[in-house]
């Protein structure tokens, strides 16, 4: 029993420990265009939030809608894609530059929810 205590406490803290180890070494990748720096940060995060529960031992439930997180998951994936052709002026819609902005915190948001969506949704899908 404190074994499954102790695996509830620490294994939390260690996937904590192993993001932060991965945002320093994406920080110091010099040739990594900031845009998808913080995409690929914040897909990082919402997954290691979707493992929280299960790594500490927390069994889920299911109902069904669960695979409908990976639609949402596509859909902030495409918006994502608008954003990086409206960075890169690909596209030039002004539909889009007064919805979509690209800034990093948007994006790290962005990328935060459409990695926890797709994580969930995939774990939680019925087999």
């Amino acid at each position: 029993m404190l074994l499954r205590k102790l695996v509830a406490a620490l294994c939390p803290l260690l996937l904590c420990l192993l993001t932060c180890v991965a945002f320093r070494w994406l920080d110091g990748m010099g040739g990594l265009a900031s845009f998808f720096a913080f995409v690929i940060k914040g897909v990082l995060l919402g997954v290691c939030v979707a493992l929280i529960l299960p790594i500490a031992g927390v069994s889920m439930r299911t109902n069904g809608l669960m695979p409908w997180l990976l639609g949402g998951a596509g859909l902030l994936l495409i918006v994502v894609i608008f954003q990086y052709l409206q960075s890169v002026n690909v596209i030039h819609a002004q539909l889009l530059r007064s919805m979509l902005t690209v800034n990093g915190q948007v994006l790290l948001v962005e990328g935060a929810v459409m990695g926890y969506m797709a994580t969930m949704g995939l774990m939680l899908r019925r087999r």
